[in-house]
C-alpha cells in the first residue's frame, strides 16, 4: 500500500505528548473528568444502581469507541474514527513509542494518508474510549434480551471486564451462517434466523458510501460516479445530475427512469496518478464487502494483527432525501442480493407502499405512508436478516402483512457485469431508485449502509479456522459477540469456555455520557480555547 502525507487536522486539538513535562495538565483534566463523573453518578444512583466504565478497545465499534483517532479525510471531507488501542499497553495504559499508527484509509474515497508526523507527533492524537453508564440492576429485574449490549466478567480472567452484544440465550443452539445469527432449541436442527429489532439495526449497520462526500475532481478526471443515471448513453436518461454530483432531478419521463449505485473504489495507484496529473485506468465495479475503516490503521510490524480477508455482504440499506414535486406516478426503491430484486414501490398520489421480491409473486405487503403530497421526505429502505423494512421521516412503516421472508437460496453474489439501461439483477449494481412516468422528483443525500457480518468457521478467513460456527447453551449460559466482527475477542475464540455464565454478568450498557472531550469551542471557522468542552454530539443511549 502506498502512503500519503497530508496536513489535515483531526476533529480534536493537539495536546501534549506523554513525555511532556507539563503532565499537570493531564492530571488536572483527569480531576475535572472525575468530578463530572461523580456528579453524574450521584444523580443516577437516585433511581438505580449504576457504574461507570471506560471502553478500552474497538471490539464494539462503531456502537462504542475504544481508544481511537478522529480523522477528517483531506480529499472528501468524511469524518471517521480509527482504532488506536495498539498504541498503548493494555495493562498500564502507557504509550508504546514503537507502535504508533502510520496510515489510515478513508472508507468513502479510499484515500490513504499518513498520521505519524515525526516533526509533530501529536498532529493526530489518540483519544481514550467512550465512558458509559451501566445499569447493574437491570438483570435482577428482568432476563437479559438478545441484542442487549452487556458488560460482564471475562470467563477466562474474571478480574477483567468485557463488553459485547448478547447473541445467544440459555437453552439455545446458535449457528453463525453467511454472516447472520440462527437459533434453534437445544437438540433441534430447526434453525431460524434471529432478526435485529429496528432500533438495534440502526445502531449496528456500517457505512458503505455517502454521496455527500463525492469528489467532483475525480469524476471530471475520468472516474465513473458511483451513482449515475442508468441509461445508455447516460445523457438519454431523464435524470439530470447536479454540478457537484450530489443530487439528481427528473422532470418526468415516458418510462421508468433509474439511478443506480456501483461500488467503484479508487485505490492507491489511482490516487498516485491523480496527484501526479497522470491519466488512470478506472476500476471496475466491485462487490460490497465488510470493510471497516476502524480496523484499517497501519501499524509497525508486530504491533497489530491485520483483519482477515473481506467477505461479500448482501444485507444493505438505502437512505435518501426525496423531494416530491407532484403526485403523478410513483417511485421505486430497489436492493439486490444474490441476484434477487427486493423492491418498495410508493405511489405518490395515495402514499401506498408495496413490497415485492423477484420470483415471489405471493409476497406483496402494503402500507400507508406519509408521502401523499408534494414535499421533502427522509426515506430508508433495508433488506436485512431476511426482512424488508421501510422508514419515512425516521418512523417505521407498519405493513398489513409480515415483511419477513423464507430463505431464497441467494447466498452467492451474482457478478455479471452491469449494463447501463439493463434491469438485470447483479450484485455489482446492488442499489437503485426509479422514477415512474410523470413523476417529478429530486433525490439527494444518498447513503448506503450494510449489516454487520458475523464471521464464522464457514467463512475460512482466519488462519487455522479458529472461529466457531455453532454453540450449544445450557441453563444460565449466554453467547456474546462484538459488533466489530473481524477484530473482536468474543465467544467465537475463547478457549476455556465460549459462553458467559449468568453469575459473570455485570449489567446492561445504557448511555455514553462522556465521549472524549475537546479543548476548544468551535464557532464558525474559529476555535475558541475552552478546556474539557463536552463532545455533546456523541453522547447517546446505547442500542
Amino acid at each position: 500500500m502506498s502512503k500519503k502525507t497530508d496536513s489535515a487536522k483531526t476533529a480534536g486539538e493537539k495536546h501534549a505528548a506523554p513525555q511532556d513535562p507539563t503532565a499537570w495538565v493531564r492530571t488536572f483534566r483527569e480531576t475535572v473528568e472525575s468530578v463530572a463523573i461523580a456528579f453524574i453518578l450521584a444523580f443516577m444512583f437516585r433511581t438505580f444502581e449504576a457504574e461507570a466504565f471506560v471502553i478500552p478497545t474497538g471490539s464494539m465499534a462503531p456502537t462504542l469507541q475504544g481508544r481511537h483517532k478522529d480523522i477528517v479525510c483531506p480529499e472528501c471531507g468524511y469524518v471517521y474514527r480509527v482504532g488506536a488501542s495498539e498504541e498503548v499497553d493494555r495493562e498500564t495504559s502507557v504509550p508504546k513509542a514503537s507502535c504508533r499508527m502510520k496510515t489510515v484509509t478513508c472508507p468513502m474515497c479510499r484515500y490513504t494518508m499518513d498520521v505519524d508526523n515525526p516533526q509533530d507527533p501529536e498532529e493526530y492524537p489518540s483519544y481514550n474510549g467512550d465512558r458509559i453508564i451501566v445499569n447493574k440492576f437491570a438483570y435482577d429485574l428482568a432476563d437479559p434480551q438478545r441484542w442487549d449490549v452487556v458488560v460482564f466478567k471475562y470467563p477466562e480472567d474474571a478480574k477483567e471486564n468485557y463488553i459485547k452484544r448478547l447473541i445467544g440465550l440459555p437453552g439455545e443452539r446458535i449457528w453463525l451462517h453467511n454472516g447472520d445469527v440462527y437459533t434453534a432449541p437445544l437438540g433441534s436442527e430447526n434453525f431460524q434466523i434471529a432478526r435485529k429489532p429496528p432500533e438495534k439495526l440502526a445502531a449496528i449497520m456500517q457505512p458503505v458510501y455517502d454521496n455527500d462526500n463525492v469528489i467532483p475532481k475525480l469524476i471530471q478526471a475520468g472516474l465513473p460516479p458511483r451513482w449515475q443515471p442508468w441509461a445508455a448513453p447516460a445523457s438519454a436518461s431523464p435524470w439530470k445530475t447536479s454540478a457537484d454530483f450530489k443530487s439528481f432531478q427528473t422532470e418526468g419521463a415516458s418510462q421508468p427512469a433509474w439511478l443506480r449505485y456501483q461500488n467503484i473504489l479508487p485505490d492507491d495507484n489511482l490516487w498516485d496518478d491523480v496527484k501526479a496529473g497522470r491519466p488512470f485506468h478506472a476500476p471496475s465495479p466491485s462487490l460490497i464487502k465488510d470493510f471497516y475503516a476502524y480496523n484499517d490503521g497501519d501499524f509497525p510490524d508486530n504491533c497489530d494483527s491485520p483483519p482477515p480477508a473481506e467477505v461479500w455482504v448482501g444485507d444493505l440499506a438505502l437512505e435518501c432525501t426525496l423531494t416530491v414535486k407532484n403526485t403523478n406516478g410513483g417511485v421505486i426503491l430497489e436492493l439486490v442480493k444474490g441476484g434477487r430484486q427486493f423492491r418498495c414501490h410508493i405511489d405518490l398520489a395515495s402514499g401506498l407502499a408495496k413490497l415485492s421480491i423477484s420470483g415471489k409473486p405471493d409476497f406483496a405487503p402494503t402500507a400507508a405512508t406519509a408521502i401523499r403530497a408534494p414535499g421533502t421526505y427522509q426515506v430508508r429502505f433495508s433488506n436485512v436478516d431476511e426482512q424488508l423494512l421501510l422508514w419515512i421521516n425516521d418512523m417505521l412503516v407498519d405493513f398489513n402483512a409480515p415483511t419477513s421472508y423464507a430463505p431464497l437460496n441467494n447466498t452467492e453474489a451474482v457478478v455479471t457485469a452491469p449494463v447501463p439501461g439493463s434491469e438485470e439483477a447483479t450484485d455489482l449494481s446492488p442499489v437503485g431508485i426509479a422514477a415512474e412516468p410523470g413523476a417529478v422528483l429530486d433525490v439527494s443525500h444518498l447513503k448506503i449502509r450494510r449489516d454487520v457480518y458475523y464471521l464464522s468457521r464457514e467463512d475460512n478467513v482466519y488462519p487455522g479456522n479458529r472461529l466457531r460456527s455453532s454453540i450449544d447453551l445450557q441453563a444460565d449460559q449466554f453467547f456474546m459477540l462484538g459488533d466489530n466482527s473481524p477484530k473482536s475477542s468474543d465467544g467465537r475464540f475463547w478457549r476455556s469456555q465460549n459462553y458467559v455464565d449468568r453469575q459473570l454478568l455485570i449489567g446492561k450498557a445504557l448511555f455514553v455520557y462522556w465521549p472524549h472531550s475537546f479543548n476548544y469551542l468551535e464557532i464558525g471557522d474559529k476555535k475558541i480555547p475552552f478546556p474539557f468542552w463536552p463532545n455533546f454530539s456523541r453522547m447517546r443511549f446505547v442500542h
